[in-house]
């Protein structure tokens, strides 16, 4: 008899405490449930208990921003800025608000994002973060470039590059590079001087406008032959999504090459921050057009070091490169081309990087004779935020 009526209690408290857990919750009661879990910093409680609450149709600007801070001190920077994006339609104005998606546009690599929230900030917000819109000298970066073939009628090549980076307003940017190349072909020396521009506009906090202009100077022991190109590039990146459209036209030698390019990526959700991106080219040029496919993948395996692979298949001759920063012009076109990067996040103001491409080349055929050949590349530089 006892037994029946411990079983039969037993029941009634577990249809009770079952039936509470069930009832549907209100906005005020929300409210407080988050509020705790807020203060006392149980970050996976209140991301339970706001998506609960969201599903029973209830929503608004605290909770979200509560959502999006326990997302950003768990270091999910993609999910946190999704919260704040929708808190945002609670209060366009809201200073904590933009301030967040300020730092989730800063963790997650995009800067245009960054600068276009920063650009909504009162005066006060911009120097409380230590912000400011006009920066003449913003990024110093420096890179050389050293490449080793076994070929004997070409020299191992030398290759460097300075550049400065001035932020110009919120949503624009000026990158000027100066670059210099140089290798011996068949006992004729070539030099390569090179001037390279690139503006940056931020539309919107979604996309964003590169025009960029590159000049070449190429000088041997009996001529000299002079480049011109505008590059364009049109990106959009939402979340964890990136596409983008870019064209290219190449004026060098009184040759005409064009370009046009198809781009897409993907950061993958987990702790190492994994991406993938991918670019189809149509290689545009007088009775030699061709296709180019380039794939990369990157992922902070370690803290502070940034790992980056990519692979590159078609002929590369004056191939269009990193928003137009690099013209694979050589005598000699690649054909295949990969390679493993390497950032180190010294301080907030430094990075140090260091890169090591494989390349198979081939030479111009004469005589009806192709001769192929490897050429390994080791490259280094920094980056210096000012």
């Amino acid at each position: 008899m006892y037994k029946s009526l411990i079983i039969i209690l037993f029941l009634v408290l577990f249809s009770t405490v079952k039936a509470s857990a069930q009832q549907p919750l209100d906005l005020a009661s929300a409210d407080i449930i988050t509020y705790q879990y807020y203060l006392a910093g149980n970050w996976d409680k209140l991301i339970t208990a706001g998506n609960e609450a969201i599903n029973q149709h209830i929503d608004f600007k605290w909770l979200r921003q509560r959502m999006g801070y326990a997302y950003f001190m768990k270091f999910d920077y993609f999910a946190s800025l999704k919260q704040y994006q929708k808190a945002l339609t609670f209060d366009e104005n809201d200073v904590n608000t933009r301030t967040y998606l300020y730092y989730c546009g800063l963790n997650t690599s995009n800067l245009t994002f960054a600068n276009f929230q920063a650009s909504k900030l009162s005066q006060e917000a911009q120097q409380n973060l230590g912000i400011k819109p006009l920066k003449i000298m913003d990024v110093l970066d420096f890179e050389y470039n050293y490449k080793l073939n076994n070929i004997n009628t070409r020299t191992n090549p030398n290759y460097w590059r300075l550049g400065i980076n001035s932020q110009l307003g919120y949503r624009l940017n000026l990158y000027q590079a100066v670059s210099d190349y140089t290798q011996t072909i068949s006992s004729l020396t070539l030099n390569q001087f090179e001037y390279f521009v690139l503006a940056d506009y931020a539309i919107n906090p979604h996309l964003e406008l590169d025009i960029a202009y590159h000049y070449l100077n190429t000088k041997t022991d009996t001529a000299t032959y002079k480049g011109n190109m505008i590059f364009a590039r049109l990106s959009s990146r939402i979340n964890r999504l990136d596409l983008g459209l870019s064209g290219s036209v190449l004026d060098y030698d009184n040759e005409n090459f064009g370009q046009i390019g198809i781009h897409a990526g993907l950061t993958l959700p987990g702790q190492y921050n994994v991406y993938i991106k991918s670019s189809l080219y149509q290689m545009l040029a007088a009775n030699n057009n061709r296709i180019v496919y380039s794939q990369s993948i990157g992922a902070l395996f370690f803290k502070k070091f940034w790992t980056e692979g990519n692979i590159t298949l078609g002929n590369l001759k004056n191939y269009i490169d990193a928003n137009g920063l690099y013209i694979y012009n050589s005598v000699d076109a690649t054909t295949f081309r990969t390679g493993l990067s390497i950032f180190w996040y010294v301080g907030k103001k430094i990075t140090l990087f260091g890169n090591y491409t494989y390349d198979y080349k081939q030479t111009e055929s004469t005589n009806n004779i192709t001769t192929k050949y490897n050429q390994h590349s080791i490259s280094s530089g920094i980056i210096w935020k000012l």
